[in-house]
């Protein structure tokens, strides 16, 4: 992982973001003030959160691939001081959680220098790694859809399905390849699994039932894709003929057609043609 990219023995961090002052030495004491909360313009989501067969989630990574790998670095173990530093793409955060407008914690990232954030990694004191995907959702209920492969420091794949409100979440009835509910599970928090590693999983057989509707999702995701191209490129084919008409290269439909049962006279073909050569 990132620990020991750094071996200054002591780091002084400033740092206003979001009202909070953070202060770190050589003695790894956080303390930041984080009394501020969102306001209540910004939409706050609800998630509900499954465990997947590692299977199922090979399957899907392997079609779908990575939109994001991540690792985030715990900066303390005690309780109500969750901050913590991330880095994906060559870009460093310090989350520093708030509360939302019902009271529920929310992360907020700031973006920090790599050089501050790679020091904040060697003061951490847990670490989670895992890769990303957001899965296509047709259901007009559920936002989106995000499956995470933890790979340190255990390994385990959990789904979370996020909502605009919690009568959609409640409302959600988990499709049948989905693995057992762990919502409000804090042993499966990416902070406690970052803190204390993964807890006992249960046992999930996998059925021929849901590797199908796995595959099925993934062939609606490619066929989606698929159907937009055909149609743009039909509404080019069209657009196209419209601009020719309109400039006299050639005739419409209607004053070129033949009689049913005629070909056309090699003069209507040809003239066209004269045009366009010209």
């Amino acid at each position: 992982m990132i620990r020991g990219l750094f071996h200054e023995p002591c780091l002084r961090v400033d740092s206003y973001l979001f009202g909070a002052t953070l202060r770190i030495t050589n003695s790894k004491r956080l303390e930041t003030n984080t009394s501020h909360h969102i306001s209540k313009d910004q939409t706050v989501k609800t998630a509900r959160r499954f465990l997947l067969d590692p299977s199922l989630a090979r399957i899907i990574m392997r079609e779908c691939g990575v939109d994001q790998q991540v690792i985030e670095g715990y900066l303390s173990a005690q309780s109500g001081r969750n901050q913590f530093v991330r880095s994906e793409a060559d870009q460093c955060y310090l989350v520093v959680p708030l509360l939302g407008p019902a009271g529920e914690p929310v992360d907020e990232p700031a973006p920090i220098p790599q050089t501050h954030g790679e020091s904040l990694f060697e003061l951490s004191v847990g670490q989670i790694s895992y890769t990303r995907v957001c899965l296509p959702v047709r259901s007009p209920v559920s936002q989106k859809m995000l499956l995470d492969r933890v790979i340190y420091p255990d390994r385990c794949d959990i789904l979370t399905v996020e909502f605009d409100d919690q009568q959609e979440a409640e409302a959600f009835s988990p499709a049948p390849w989905f693995g057992p509910e762990v919502t409000g599970e804090d042993t499966f928090e990416r902070r406690y699994l970052a803190l204390n590693g993964l807890p006992t999983l249960p046992e999930m057989l996998l059925s021929s039932l849901q590797v199908e509707a796995v595959l099925d999702l993934l062939d609606q995701a490619k066929e989606a894709p698929e159907a937009t191209r055909q149609a743009t490129a039909q509404e080019v084919v069209v657009a196209l003929a419209r601009s020719l008409e309109n400039s006299g290269m050639v005739k419409g439909t209607s004053k070129t057609s033949a009689p049913a049962g005629e070909e056309p006279a090699t003069e209507q073909l040809e003239q066209p043609m004269k045009r366009v050569a010209q």
